[in-house]
């Protein structure tokens, strides 16, 4: 079965900060449930609902990753061109690295955020998931 892919598009961004937030632990891990920017995820974040998302947000709820959780980000980077198929091409070619299998292979469905298209580049997160079904395990190196 393959794996689905879908875009959605920011509304906004967030300041970088040198210290670490509440949510997060020294090594950066999520230890609190937050909502937080979506400039602000990281690879390994855990995303409380990823299904119910609109097509245009700025912020999502993160949770560790030991509570019921639907996504996980899974790659991160900035100054992607913001075309679709690069966007789209960034977020295949990091799949199989985290979740040990091939983009084509999975039984995951895959979200991208990226910046409005009228930007020349975009920060873009990439997150997996089964919609509609919660977790407490993580996606990495699992195989799915």
């Amino acid at each position: 079965m393959g794996a689905a892919l879908a875009g959605v598009m920011l509304l906004g961004a967030t300041a970088c900060s040198l210290v670490a937030p509440a949510y997060r632990d020294a090594d950066g891990q999520v230890t609190a449930t937050a909502s937080i920017g979506i400039t602000s995820l990281k690879t390994g974040d855990c995303v409380y609902n990823v299904s119910n998302l609109g097509d245009q947000i700025t912020k999502v709820q993160v949770v560790p990753c030991s509570s019921e959780h639907e996504g996980e980000v899974y790659a991160t980077e900035t100054n992607v061109a913001n075309v679709d198929t690069d966007i789209v091409n960034f977020c295949t070619d990091q799949f199989a690295s985290y979740v040990g299998m091939g983009f084509d292979d999975s039984s995951l469905t895959v979200k991208y955020f990226a910046n409005a298209a009228t930007s020349a580049k975009t920060d873009v997160q990439c997150i997996t998931f089964i919609p509609g079904q919660m977790t407490t395990k993580s996606y990495k190196d699992s195989q799915q």
